[in-house]
């Protein structure tokens, strides 16, 4: 058990490069019961914070999928929905195949960027899973450690792993009141997960197609070709002018004075 935390803390290891797909079905009814289920546990309002999911009337599933190129710690690319997202280490663009907006790179982090984020560096699970003894398995073609796991409250900072993982932020990511994670024996990453809510499967996300430590070229991580470039600036620029406010007058690296115009203009 030890020395699948120790894995999992180090994930990604020795990861040079993942390029694949990512498959994510949630069950939206059990998604709002976990909810549910987490606040009249631990007395911890999801519902409130996240909202109620909806995706259709009569919808009871929410599929989708991506694809990914990687190379940590710094570059990536996310394809998914006509909506793209890439970073050189340097710049990091984000919008469509014609039109992205760039920014620093410094401004985002893969550790942030969805689904392939939390399933690269998945360290926080430790603390915030008590994790049943794993068994060896394979999927994808890899090896890795199966294990289930249930959310444990000890303290403070189990608590806001355990919200992170089941309640917080990545509540559509990794759902669900009992869990199963498949670990990649060398480099800790989550290649599956399912969580489940009374016996029944709520969520399950998963990295298919999975090619590893390939060489990747530079242009991978750039910005689509032809796409017309706007900095974070110049929209928000545009942004003020619409709602009256002169952008001279603003200092727009000034985080107060931006917020105060936007207040003062709504």
């Amino acid at each position: 058990m030890r020395d699948l935390q120790a894995l999992v803390r180090r994930a990604p290891g020795p990861l040079r490069s993942l390029a694949g797909g990512v498959s994510t079905w949630t069950h939206v009814e059990r998604l709002d019961a976990v909810r549910e289920r987490l606040a009249d546990r631990y007395g911890y309002d999801v519902t409130t914070l996240r909202g109620t999911t909806t995706v259709g009337d009569e919808e009871t599933e929410s599929i989708s999928s991506a694809y990914v190129v990687v190379a940590p710690p710094d570059r990536w690319r996310i394809v998914e929905r006509g909506h793209v997202e890439a970073c050189d280490g340097d710049r990091i663009w984000s919008g469509t195949a014609t039109l992205v907006t760039e920014s620093p790179a410094d401004q985002a982090s893969i550790r942030e960027a969805g689904v392939i984020g939390i399933c690269l560096y998945p360290g926080p699970l430790v603390s915030g899973l008590l994790f049943d003894t794993p068994e060896a398995g394979e999927i994808q073609g890899r090896d890795c450690w199966v294990a289930g796991g249930t959310v444990r409250l000890t303290g403070e900072a189990e608590l806001s792993a355990a919200l992170a993982v089941s309640g917080g932020r990545h509540v559509r990511e990794f759902v669900g009141v009992e869990h199963r994670f498949w670990f990649d024996t060398e480099t800790g990453i989550v290649l599956r997960h399912e969580g489940f809510i009374d016996g029944e499967r709520c969520s399950c996300i998963e990295l298919v197609d999975v090619v590893v430590d390939r060489p990747v070229s530079p242009s991978e991580f750039g910005a689509p070709p032809g796409a017309v470039r706007r900095s974070t600036h110049e929209l928000l620029r545009d942004h003020l002018a619409d709602l009256g406010v002169d952008p001279d007058l603003v200092d727009l690296d000034d985080p107060d004075q931006v917020r105060r115009a936007l207040r003062g203009a709504l």
